[in-house]
This record gives C-alpha cells, sequence and structure tokens, in this order.
C-alpha cells in the first residue's frame, strides 16, 4: 500500500521538538485485503476491489493525518514525559504499540493485544501489559520511531455520552469514585433544587456534564473515560501509523491489523451496533444551550484535530 512513514526525533524529559519527515512507500502488504462498507458510515467505501480498498484506506489516511498535523501547528507544544506514556500498550514481538483511549472500542482492543503478547485468564482492564511508560528514554525513542504505532477516537460527544450510560447508570467503580464529587458538584454549580436526586444516589445525565465542566473549569483532572485526546495519545508530538476513527470501525479494524502484519494471528470481533448516537438528541436537548457551548470549547481540541462537527452531531440542540 502506499501509506506514509513517520520518523519522529523526540525527546522524552527533553525539550526537542519532533520532525515530520513523510516518505512514501510502497507496501504489498494488503494483497486478499477488500473491504465492506461499514454500517454507521455513509461515505465508506463500499465493496471494492483490492486496489481500489488500498487506495481508498490510504487517502482516508492521509486526510487524517493531514487533519491532526492541521490542528497541531496551532496548539501549544508541550514536552512529554514518562508519565505520559502510560496508555501505550507495547508487543514487543510484533513490533506493535496501541494507545488506548476508553469508550472508543477500547476492551475489543486490549482484548487483541493481550492476545498476542500472551496474556489470558484476567479481565483484559486489569492485565499487566508493557506500557511504554515502563521503558527507558532510550527504548522509548527506539519504540516510537521503529514499532508500528495506531489508535482509534470518536465522536467527542458521543464517547462522553457513552461514558455517562456505561459508567453511572450502572453503579460501576467509576461511579463510586465520582458520585461524591459529583453529588458537590450539583450542590454548588447546580443549587439545592437538583440535589435530591444527586443525594439519593442517581446521577442523571446533566449533572454529570455539570460536574465535567467544573472540573475543568478548576484545571482538575479529568477522568480518562472523558479525558482529552491530547493528554491521552498525543497526537501533535507522537506520530501514528494508522489513525483509526470508531465511526468507521468495520474497515479500519481489518485494515490495521494487516498492515500491522498481524493478521493472520488475531481478528477484531464483529462490530455490534450501539443506540449511543441515536440517543445523542434525546440527552443533550435536557443540558442547557450555555453548557453545550461550554462542552464545544472544551472538547474544541478533539474535535478540530480529527474533523469532527459538533453542528453535525448535535443539529438544532447546537444553533
Amino acid at each position: 500500500m502506499i501509506r506514509r512513514r513517520v520518523f519522529t526525533s523526540m525527546a522524552i524529559l527533553g525539550g526537542i521538538s519532533i520532525i515530520w519527515l513523510f516518505i512514501a512507500t510502497e507496501r504489498p502488504r494488503f494483497k486478499g485485503l477488500a473491504l465492506q462498507e461499514s454500517s454507521h458510515n455513509t461515505s465508506g467505501p463500499g465493496q471494492l476491489t483490492e486496489a481500489e480498498s488500498v487506495h481508498f484506506m490510504a487517502s482516508r489516511q492521509e486526510e487524517r493525518k493531514r487533519q491532526v498535523m492541521a490542528y497541531c501547528k496551532k496548539a501549544k507544544a508541550r514536552v512529554l514525559g514518562a508519565k505520559d506514556l502510560n496508555h501505550f500498550i507495547v508487543d514487543r514481538k510484533h513490533r506493535v504499540v496501541y494507545c488506548y483511549i476508553p469508550k472508543v472500542a477500547c476492551s475489543r482492543w486490549k482484548k487483541i493485544m493481550a492476545e498476542l503478547v500472551g496474556l489470558s485468564g484476567k479481565s483484559v482492564h486489569k492485565q499487566r501489559f508493557d506500557l511504554l511508560s515502563y521503558h527507558s528514554k532510550a527504548d522509548i525513542r527506539y519504540i516510537l520511531q521503529n514499532y508500528y504505532k495506531f489508535l482509534f477516537v470518536r465522536e467527542p460527544f458521543e464517547r462522553l455520552l457513552s461514558a455517562y450510560r456505561n459508567k453511572f447508570t450502572n453503579k460501576t467503580d467509576i461511579y463510586k469514585k465520582h458520585v461524591h464529587k459529583i453529588k458537590q458538584s450539583v450542590r454548588v454549580r447546580l443549587g439545592t433544587n437538583e440535589t435530591s436526586s444527586a443525594h439519593s444516589g442517581e446521577i442523571k445525565f446533566h449533572h454529570f456534564i455539570s460536574y465535567v465542566i467544573n472540573v475543568h473549569s478548576k484545571r482538575g483532572k479529568l477522568d480518562e473515560h472523558w479525558n482529552h485526546y491530547d493528554n491521552l495519545c498525543h497526537p501533535c508530538k507522537i506520530n501514528f501509523d494508522f489513525i483509526g476513527q470508531y465511526e468507521t470501525l468495520t474497515e479500519d479494524a481489518p485494515f490495521v491489523l494487516h498492515d500491522a502484519g498481524v493478521d493472520r494471528l488475531v481478528s477484531f470481533p464483529p462490530v455490534r451496533y450501539t443506540s449511543t448516537r441515536d440517543n445523542l438528541g434525546h440527552y443533550y436537548s435536557k443540558i442547557p444551550r450555555e453548557d453545550i457551548l461550554r462542552l464545544k470549547k472544551l472538547y474544541r481540541g478533539d474535535l478540530e484535530m480529527f474533523g469532527y462537527s459538533a453542528r453535525n452531531s448535535l443539529g438544532s440542540i447546537i444553533k
């Protein structure tokens, strides 16, 4: 395939800026790979020939990387330390690195990485993966320059709703971790009229949104389930070989496994339909418009970096 190889010059705990160098190379690794149209994507490739599939996916990757680069030119530069790399799972045997972002098919990708490195017997979220943050500075540089690196992102408003529905409608560990802070946030920000349901243990969506906005306004640390992509995977500092999107998961997943050279070892499970996208209007229509605008500002980087549009996602709610 035609893809852009990225060689990163990066100083961990140093101030050296990365150098973006794209070299077009022909890689005959997609023989036999044909793509099916995703049921979640109206602009997908449909049923294409091998050559057409490769061309379509290469063009899509070029556009996604171009979008990231355009955003990063305007973003503030930052220096990464080892602690910033604890979302990067390393498979040394197959020379693959996956940066995981919660609520973006994270469990399924972690399961695949566990299979590749030979881990079993535990929940994927409790596995002791080899993380990039565990390595020396020299190893980190080598891995980032020579291993195949990929990540998957998702429309930010949809990801935020998915986090709420998954973590707060059921009393999960995340619920228990944040419930008291959310109650306090509701009491301070929304007033006493809003406290009854929160005190009863029910966290409504607008309570959750108020809490996220409140934490950000105080420059607090966002939970990984709704933290920014740039804080988790640092696409402005690390040049990924493949940028996948949840909306095109059906097409992107087999492609990235093939590109990484592990498609004969593992396969991505069938993508199951979720109703989160269909429920965006139902949930966000109950959020005050000023809070919607605050969210848009809060997640502006995630939206702009990966070509998402709040107006496309929320329609008349945000007008």
